[in-house]
């Protein structure tokens, strides 16, 4: 394999575990005839790490001592969390990570037009405290508390579906994928990591079920067994990450049943 910086590469199989926007999966999935795009949704996010005094930080833990998520009736909605606890030096300050998502809409917020990421980090950070305008106590305090020199970073909430299969071409069992670059989702529910693990601890069991074979068929037939079983189970778990981002910020969609709030479970049967 050569690389776009010059460098080469010898093996006999490839798995591509290169994230959501996966070079790996342009090139298995263009073989096949599929389309590696990602679908990006009709939300936007900011997110920050910062340092908030001890007496909004101490009021948001009471809440939770990790972290918490919440949304607003007019749509907004806030991801808090406790990166590390106070150093005890003249600051005292939590250092917090702050995520706030709004919908990509016209009518949001009472605007004309669909609000996207302010270009510069003062317009990004205005914004997000003008969300917050109408947050009660402690939410809007930690918004407030936010320094002007933070930076507020855009994160594009895009997903990508391996429906069906064969998803992409695996070379007869020579090249597969794992993790977000075969089935990228979205935050909302917390499950991409533990579906990569599971990817990679089912690939590993196929691969010893090999027992050294060096037979094409066999290294074939346990990709393809790999590929269908992770494809039916991600399918789901991409598209209820999905359907709970969009919850997310649509208070008439949060039920029981939404996938925003219910269970986390995965099934490897």
């Amino acid at each position: 394999m050569r690389f776009t910086d010059g460098t080469t590469a010898d093996g006999t199989h490839l798995v591509g575990c290169d994230g959501a926007r996966s070079k790996v999966k342009e090139i298995l999935c263009t073989l096949a005839g599929k389309d590696p795009r990602n679908n990006r949704l009709d939300v936007r996010f900011l997110g920050c790490s910062v340092n908030l005094p001890l007496d909004v930080a101490e009021r948001m833990r009471q809440l939770d001592p990790f972290f918490f998520q919440g949304r607003h009736p007019n749509g907004s909605f806030l991801f808090f969390g406790i990166l590390e606890t106070p150093v005890r030096n003249e600051q005292q300050t939590y250092k917090c990570q702050i995520n706030v998502s709004w919908p990509y809409k016209k009518g949001f917020f009472d605007r004309d037009d669909a609000t996207d990421i302010p270009s510069t980090q003062e317009d990004r950070l205005e914004w997000i405290n003008e969300l917050a305008k109408y947050w009660i106590s402690p939410f809007q305090d930690a918004i407030k508390s936010i320094p002007k020199d933070t930076l507020l970073q855009e994160i594009k909430l895009e997903d990508w579906v391996p429906s069906g299969f064969p998803a992409w071409n695996n070379l007869d069992g020579r090249a597969t994928l794992v993790g977000d670059a075969a089935h990228a989702m979205t935050m909302y529910r917390g499950e991409a990591a533990n579906h990569g693990i599971t990817d990679v601890c089912d690939l590993l069991i196929y691969l010893e079920k090999l027992g050294g074979s060096d037979n094409l068929r066999d290294w074939a037939n346990l990709c393809s067994t790999y590929e269908m079983r992770m494809i039916q189970r991600t399918t789901k778990a991409t598209l209820a990450s999905r359907k709970a981002c969009i919850d997310a910020h649509y208070l008439p969609e949060i039920d029981p049943t939404s996938p925003l709030v219910t269970k986390r479970a995965i099934n490897i049967a």
